[in-house]
Order: C-alpha cells, then sequence, then structure tokens
C-alpha cells in the first residue's frame, strides 16, 4: 500500500498533474461551448457539432499544455501532430469505453436512462475519468521525446 501511495504522490499529486487536470477542465468547456454555438447556430448536426468542438478544444489543449504543463523547449509540427494523435486515439478508446459502459449499465445492470436521466452521464465521466492518467502519460512522454529530437 505504501508504494501505491508513493507513486501517486509523485505522479499525480504534482503541480504539472493538477495543471494538466485544470486545463482538461477549461477544455471539456470548451469542447461544450463550441459543440453548442456550432450545433445552434452552424449546423444541426452532432457529426459535424463534435468535429468542430473536439478540433477546438484540442488545439486549445494543445498550446494550454505546452505553455503552462509541459514546457517543452522546442516546438514543432511534428510534435503538434502526435499531440493531436495523441488526443484522436483517446477520443476512439474514450468513446469505445463509453459505449461499453453504458452496456454494462443499461443491459447487465438494468439501468433505464430514460428514467434516469442523471446517470446516462456516467458512461461518458467513467470513460474519462479513466484515460486521465492515460493520457497524461501519453503526453508527458511525447513532449519529453519530441524535445529530445528537437535538441
Amino acid at each position: 500500500m505504501n508504494k501505491l501511495f508513493a507513486f501517486i504522490k509523485k505522479h499525480f499529486l504534482t503541480r504539472k498533474f493538477l495543471t494538466f487536470g485544470i486545463i482538461g477542465v477549461a477544455n471539456t468547456g470548451i469542447d461544450a461551448l463550441v459543440y453548442y454555438l456550432v450545433y445552434w447556430h452552424i449546423s444541426p448536426s452532432p457529426f459535424w457539432s463534435k468535429t468542430a468542438a473536439f478540433f477546438a478544444a484540442s488545439v486549445f489543449s494543445y498550446f494550454a499544455n505546452v505553455i503552462f504543463t509541459f514546457k517543452p523547449k522546442k516546438k514543432s509540427t511534428a510534435q503538434f501532430s502526435i499531440v493531436m494523435l495523441v488526443f484522436g486515439l483517446r477520443w476512439l478508446i474514450s468513446a469505445g469505453l463509453a459505449v461499453a459502459f453504458a452496456y454494462i449499465l443499461q443491459d447487465l445492470m438494468g439501468i433505464d436512462f430514460e428514467v434516469y436521466k442523471s446517470v446516462s452521464i456516467l458512461p461518458t465521466f467513467l470513460a474519462s475519468a479513466l484515460l486521465i492518467p492515460i493520457a497524461y502519460f501519453a503526453l508527458d512522454w511525447v513532449f519529453r521525446k519530441t524535445d529530445e529530437e528537437n535538441s
């Protein structure tokens, strides 16, 4: 148990991880705002609205994390592209996990989202929460590797 706490303290109870989390909260707000604006003012298509929201939030997240979290010495097109790829993979995995969690809650546990509307956000929340530390380590690795290559 002490090793687990030491690992958590070393990697997650840090200013860097907390900054990453704050940017993630802002990122979620930007995603929701852009989705709303595109859906209600440009195109009532969930696909295009989510695509625009994801892209806007991802670009914000890249630059905010460059400035406040990971602070690489050099920035490059390759670094930006790899980070966007990580974001895209995270989005795909998150969507898959959300579907899996929804299946567990609805089909295996018998929870009716029509009756318990507030529970319907749980699959997306669980998927995102599960991927936060993975995304943090992936981006930390990408920024370190691309910084080494650009040195």
